[in-house]
């Protein structure tokens, strides 16, 4: 409401009061409409002259200073009907642009005031209402169908699909069943759950989120400041045309035109309601970006760098293949089992372990259909392997396997011999980067459980997009050994790659190629991204894990997981930053034109104000087509 207060009543007066005037010429009151007209251009002249002194006192030269000029040159040459028109026209120009503004941040609007207020709990039979920052670690809450989730959880009962499109853009509802994650934020679609909370409100991604919307809308965009300095310029030649013209033609009124016309309100415009366009565009796309800085930096980038783990893989590691000795290399005596036995067997004492390696055995049992046993005696060495006694079913004569997983040290110190093919392959594994963990059944070693870090799908489809959205060179820096970094460079299609790459390093690679002259987007995901996300000319964090550990360093938060769309940022930037410059250009051309014909005295003032406002008009327009500017290529191409 302030901001309306402090934009819309002097434009709409001056609109009001020139109707007034109109009706008066109209009936032949042609006296009474001058003096309406005049009292318009003191009622405007006079604070917005305020303003402009204000900001000369201190040192700073207002954009606005050919207006002012405007307005006080009509009062002085008793051109009421101009000064009036230029009154309108500076005042509508700023309500003009606060509406802009306003319509371009309602994504970033509508995520803050969407924030969820109310959760439910069961207090014995009775579900009540709780405020949802009143929600602790460790509560069950209840969220039907319909609602937005409160609090970042795991759910405990239920199952539902929940849309996470206005946190992380990804259009399509999720399936949530137990054990699941959800997010605060997102909605709940069909089914009721409950989640127990594993952040408060205010610590919870959403709340990060907006806290992050709330620093990209208080920013004040770069180009804007380089509008001003264009405007500088575009001042002083205006000002000199105006004075060229009174001296050559001896007419106020004509070189009053030319200031009237000159006013630059493109240079005003343009920049700003672009970029908070592109901004707003971005958080639909999932892409919380933090400031207009990073906008117009986005729309720089020559050369892309990205880490590795978690960036361009899943991050989380996964069985690849399980590897059995040859029936040469293991004892006649050992048990003879198949993979799909193994698998379960090693699932079976991985299900009681929290450790990550864990999960993806039995996940990946899981998925085959292998439904794990039951395991007594379970035995857990912190980082070297596990063991314990199976039960695959409860059936008596159903043998008991004794089952143990774990890196070598841990089966040696279990008495459990190695075959040396086994070992071999585990070396070649490592080299290649993957993580391999023996498996013996019995008190023999009988395969090996291979895991590694995944890929992301359409690294190549990434790589391919980057360049044409311009960018000269694709970088890969990983700590991981050159066998490693080179195989995801050759899937990629990567321009370069350094391998065995610590965080200092990753740095000094960046700031070599800013040294060069060229501008670098890096990609991350973690902690150890931070240094090189602060030193590159933009750092996007990667996905959730980038709220909690890059986002105070990066200038923006990729939501989704979706690699793809750091081609999209790309094209974002520099479509935002084209219709930015051509609103400048144009409108500054389009003004300079009206300027050289009022000179010669084809434009009167009147006419110039009006032909001006026109022209604001114009650039808004322009710069709100950042909303339909294509994000997606080929098959891929949507509206986001």
């Amino acid at each position: 409401m302030g901001e309306l207060s402090r934009h819309y009543p002097l434009p709409s007066a001056a609109l009001l009061l020139l109707l007034v005037a109109l009706l008066c010429w109209l009936s032949g009151r042609a006296d009474l409409a001058r003096w309406v007209l005049l009292v318009i251009t003191v009622m405007g002249g006079i604070p917005l002259s305020w303003q402009m002194l204000r900001q000369l006192s201190r040192r700073e030269l207002s954009v606005d200073l050919i207006a002012i000029l405007a307005i006080i040159g009509a009062l002085l040459a008793g051109e009421y009907l101009a000064g009036a028109f230029v009154v309108l026209m500076l005042s509508g120009g700023e309500a003009l642009e606060a509406y802009a503004l306003r319509q371009a941040r309602r994504s970033l609007s509508a995520l803050a005031e969407r924030a969820p207020r109310i959760s439910h709990i069961w207090r014995g039979q009775e579900l009540v209402d709780l405020p949802a920052e009143d929600i602790e670690v460790g509560m069950v809450v209840v969220v039907k169908p319909g609602e937005l989730i409160p609090v970042d959880g795991e759910v405990v009962a239920g199952s539902s699909y929940v849309s996470e499109a206005d946190l992380t853009g990804e259009p399509l509802p999720q399936p949530k069943a137990v054990g699941a994650t959800v997010l605060s934020g997102s909605l709940n679609l069909d089914r009721p759950l409950e989640v127990r909370a594993t952040r408060r409100s205010i610590e919870s991604k959403y709340a990060q989120i907006v806290r992050l919307v709330a620093a990209a809308q208080e920013q004040k965009a770069p180009l804007h400041r380089l509008a001003d300095r264009y405007s500088v310029l575009f001042t002083a030649v205006s000002l000199s045309l105006a004075a060229l013209t009174w001296l050559l033609t001896g007419s106020g009124i004509t070189a009053l035109a030319v200031l009237v016309v000159a006013t630059p309100c493109p240079l005003i415009l343009a920049t700003p309601i672009a970029i908070m366009s592109g901004i707003d565009r971005a958080a639909r796309a999932g892409l919380i970006v933090k400031s207009g800085a990073t906008v117009e930096a986005l729309g720089e980038v020559q050369v892309a760098v990205f880490d590795k783990t978690g960036t361009l893989t899943l991050g989380m590691p996964s069985v690849s293949r399980l590897w059995r000795a040859p029936a040469s290399e293991v004892p006649a005596e050992a048990p003879i089992l198949d993979e799909a036995t193994l698998l379960r067997l090693a699932a079976s004492v991985e299900q009681l372990s929290s450790h990550i390696l864990a999960r993806a055995i039995v996940e990946s049992a899981r998925a085959q259909g292998l439904v794990p046993g039951l395991t007594e005696q379970f035995q857990e060495v912190f980082g070297k392997g596990v063991a314990g006694h199976v039960h695959l079913t409860a059936a008596p004569e159903e043998p008991v396997y004794e089952v143990t997983v774990g890196n070598r040290t841990f089966l040696r110190q279990r008495g459990i011999p190695l075959p040396p093919v086994l070992l071999q392959a585990r070396e070649q594994w490592t080299a290649a980067g993957q993580i391999a963990s023996f498996l013996a059944v019995n008190g023999y070693c009988l395969a090996l459980i291979v895991l590694e870090d995944r890929p992301r799908a359409d690294l190549a489809q990434l790589m391919a997009d980057l360049k044409q959205a311009g960018i000269e060179e694709t970088v890969l820096l990983t700590g991981d050994g050159e066998e490693v970094a080179q195989r995801i460079r050759a899937l990629a299609g990567m321009d370069r790659v350094v391998a065995h790459c610590l965080p200092e390093e990753k740095v000094q690679v960046i700031r070599d190629y800013l040294n060069k002259g060229r501008k670098v987007l890096m990609v991350g995901d973690g902690v150890n991204d931070a240094p090189a996300l602060a030193t590159a000319t933009v750092g996007i964090a990667m996905g959730q894990q980038g709220l909690t550990a890059a986002a105070s360093v990066a200038d923006a938060v990729l939501l989704s997981e979706d690699v793809r769309r750091i081609a999209t940022a790309v094209r974002l930037g520099r479509g935002v930053m084209g219709i930015a410059r051509q609103g400048i250009w144009v409108g500054m051309g389009l003004s300079a034109t009206a300027m050289l014909l009022a000179a010669f005295g084809w434009i009167p003032p009147a006419v110039g104000a009006i032909l001006q406002e026109g022209i604001d008009v114009l650039v808004i327009f322009n710069a709100l087509r950042v909303s339909r500017i294509p994000l997606e290529t080929g098959q891929d191409r949507r509206v986001l």
